[in-house]
C-alpha cells in the first residue's frame, strides 16, 4: 500500500471556517495514517494549486468544496473542472455551504458528480470525521477497482507469453506507484512469486522474501476463499496474499510491507486479481 497520508483539499473564503475546519482535521488519522490538508481560499486559488501538482490531481482522496466564493457557483464550477477537465473521478468531492438556497441539494447531486452535500451549520468534528473516513474508502475502492481491472486486462492480452505477462505486472507495479504519487521515493518492499517464478522482487533480497512467505504461509491468516487463498499479517506490517493451486490455476504469493493495513474489501479485490493472473499463467507458456 504505497500512500503514507491521505491528500485532502479544503476550499472556502470564509476564514473562521477554513481555520476551525484546518484545525479540527489536523490530527485525523484514517487506517493509521494521517491528512496531508492543502488549502485554497477561492476557486482561483485552488485551480492553481491543482494545476501545478500533478500529484495531488491524481492522489486526492477527499475535497471539501465551499459553494460561494468569487461567484455563487465557483465551488460548483471547481467541482466540474475536477470531474471534467482533469478526467478525475475518483476523488471524493464533499459540497458545504452557509447559503442553501442558493444551491439547493437535490439540484446540486444531479447536476454536479459529487458524493455529498452538507451546510456548515453541520460541520461538526464528528461530521468531518465521518466524511474523511467514507471519503478515503470509497477513494480507495475505487482506485483498487480500476487497478484490478487494469491488470486483468493487460494480463489477457499477453495470455500466450509468460515473459510478456512478467513485464505487464511490473510496469502495472510501477504505473501504481507513480500514480500514488511515489515515484520519487524509496518503493515500499514488494516480492510476487507464481509457482516458483519470481515476478516482482522490489526494495528486498529474494531469500528474505522467500522466508517471509514461508514463515507467513505457517500462519491460519484469514480466509479469502473455500479453496485455500487467504491473507496474513503481522505487527511489522507485512501483508501476504496467497492465491492456492488448483487444476486450472498456479499458486500465487503477493508479499508487502505496508504503510498502513488495507480494510478487508481491499484485499478481497487484491486476491481476485491475482487468482485471475494465476489462472492466465497456467495455461501460458
Amino acid at each position: 500500500m504505497y500512500y503514507n497520508q491521505w491528500e485532502v483539499l479544503l476550499v472556502d473564503d470564509e476564514t473562521d471556517v477554513f481555520n476551525i475546519s484546518r484545525l479540527v482535521m489536523k490530527d485525523f488519522k484514517v487506517y493509521g495514517l494521517p491528512l496531508k490538508i492543502h488549502t485554497a481560499q477561492s476557486k482561483a486559488a485552488a485551480l492553481e494549486l491543482l494545476r501545478s501538482r500533478p500529484d495531488i490531481q491524481f492522489g486526492l482522496a477527499v475535497a471539501f468544496i465551499d459553494v460561494v466564493m468569487e461567484t455563487d457557483t465557483a465551488g460548483l464550477e471547481l467541482c466540474q473542472y475536477i470531474r471534467e477537465e482533469m478526467g478525475n473521478k475518483l476523488s471524493q468531492l464533499f459540497i458545504r455551504t452557509g447559503q442553501p438556497g442558493v444551491a439547493p441539494e437535490r439540484a446540486v447531486i444531479d447536476r454536479y458528480d459529487i458524493n455529498g452535500y452538507f451546510t456548515k451549520a453541520e460541520t461538526t468534528e464528528d461530521k468531518l470525521y465521518s466524511l474523511v473516513k467514507s471519503g478515503v474508502r470509497q477513494f480507495l475502492w475505487g482506485l483498487y477497482s480500476l487497478g484490478t481491472i487494469t491488470l486483468l486486462d493487460n494480463i489477457i492480452a499477453v495470455s500466450d507469453s509468460r515473459e510478456q505477462i512478467k513485464e505487464q505486472f511490473q510496469r502495472i507495479y510501477t504505473r501504481t506507484r507513480v500514480g500514488a504519487g511515489r515515484e520519487d521515493e524509496t518503493p515500499i518492499p514488494s516480492f510476487a512469486m507464481v509457482g516458483d517464478d519470481v515476478l516482482l522482487l522490489s526494495n528486498w533480497d529474494e531469500k528474505t522474501a522467500r522466508d517471509l512467505v514461508d514463515k507467513l504461509n505457517q500462519q491460519p491468516g484469514t480466509p479469502l476463499s473455500p479453496t485455500g487463498d487467504k491473507y496474513v499479517t503481522d505487527a511489522d506490517n507485512h501483508l501476504l496474499i496467497k492465491v492456492a493451486a488448483q487444476p486450472s490455476r498456479a499458486e500465487f504469493y503477493w508479499l508487502s510491507r505496508n504503510n498502513f493495513t488495507p480494510p478487508a474489501d481491499i484485499v478481497t479485490l487484491m486476491q481476485l486479481a491475482f487468482a485471475g493472473l494465476a489462472t492466465v499463467w497456467q495455461k501460458a507458456t
